[in-house]
C-alpha cells in the first residue's frame, strides 16, 4: 500500500568531504527560510495525476521545525495529510501523526519521541473489516533524521557534484528506521513545467522506492524543481514560482 510513495514525501557509499558530513545540518537549517512550501504537481504515466505540498516553519526560539505534507494521486484515490516536528539541531523525530487514505481504507499514524525512542502505533480501517493495529518502538539512533526533513533541506543542503552523506532515518509512514545515502551529481539542464533549468542531482539511495532529487544549481537556497520516483512512471515538478529566474 503506497509503496511507490513512500520516498516521494528523500547512492553509492562515495566518501563525503568532512565538511559535508559533519557540518551539513547545521548549514541547511541555517539557510531554510523562517517559512516556506515546496509545491509539485505530480505526474504519473506522462499526465497530471495529483500534487505535493510541503510546508514548514522554523521556531527557533524552541529549537523545532514544524512540517506539513498534503499529497495526493488522483486516479488511485490517494490522498495523505502529514504534520510533525523535528529537532533543528539534530533534525531528529520529535512527533508525527499521518491520515492516509486509499479508496475506501484509511491508515492512521502516531508517534511521538519518548526516552529516545518513537513510540506510537499505526492503525489500518477498512469499512465491514475492522481495524489492524501494529505498535511503533524504534529506537531513535544517533544522528536519525526524520524522513519528511530531508526533502525539505534537499533546498540547502550544502553539497557540490561529489559530496555525499549517509545517515540513518525515520520513516514516518512505515513507523521504521532505515539508512539512507545522498550523493550529489551534475544534473544537467532539464525542462520542467516551471521552466528549463541547470540543475544539481541529488541520489537518494537505501529507500524504498528511491528517489533523485533535482536542484537548481546555484548556492544558498536551491529550489526543488523535480523529484524522480525510481522504478515507477511517475515523477514530481515544480509549479512556476513567481519572480523564479528559469533560463
Amino acid at each position: 500500500m503506497k509503496s511507490f510513495l513512500v520516498g516521494t514525501f528523500a547512492a553509492l557509499g562515495i566518501v563525503a568531504s568532512a565538511s559535508a558530513q559533519d557540518n551539513w545540518r547545521t548549514e541547511a537549517v541555517a539557510a531554510l527560510p523562517q517559512v516556506g512550501e515546496m509545491h509539485l504537481q505530480l505526474i504519473n504515466n506522462e499526465e497530471a495525476d495529483g500534487f505535493m505540498r510541503l510546508g514548514w516553519a522554523r521556531d527557533d526560539e524552541n529549537g523545532i521545525i514544524q512540517f506539513y505534507d498534503r499529497t495526493m494521486l488522483a486516479s488511485q484515490e490517494i490522498y495523505e495529510t502529514m504534520g510533525g516536528s523535528i529537532r533543528a539541531d539534530t533534525l531528529a523525530p520529535i512527533d508525527v501523526a499521518i491520515r492516509f487514505h486509499q479508496q475506501s481504507a484509511i491508515l492512521s499514524v502516531e508517534a511521538s519521541a519518548q526516552d529516545g525512542v518513537m513510540i506510537g502505533g499505526r492503525t489500518l480501517t477498512q469499512p465491514f473489516a475492522g481495524q489492524q493495529s501494529a505498535e511503533i518502538n524504534t529506537p531513535i539512533t544517533d544522528g536519525m533524521v526524520m524522513r519528511a526533513a530531508v526533502f525539505l533541506l534537499s533546498q540547502t543542503m550544502p553539497l557540490d557534484a561529489g559530496d555525499s552523506i549517509g545517515f540513518d532515518w525515520f520513516s514516518s509512514l512505515t513507523g521504521s528506521p532505515g539508512t539512507v545515502t545522498i550523493t550529489a551529481f551534475d544534473g544537467g539542464r532539464i525542462d520542467t513545467i516551471g521552466g528549463s533549468f541547470d540543475t544539481l542531482r541529488l541520489e537518494l539511495r537505501g529507500a524504498s522506492p528511491e528517489n533523485d532529487i533535482y536542484v537548481t544549481d546555484n548556492d544558498g537556497l536551491r529550489q526543488v524543481v523535480r523529484i524522480d520516483v525510481i522504478g515507477q512512471p511517475m515523477r514530481f515538478e515544480a509549479f512556476p514560482v513567481e519572480g523564479a529566474a528559469a533560463e
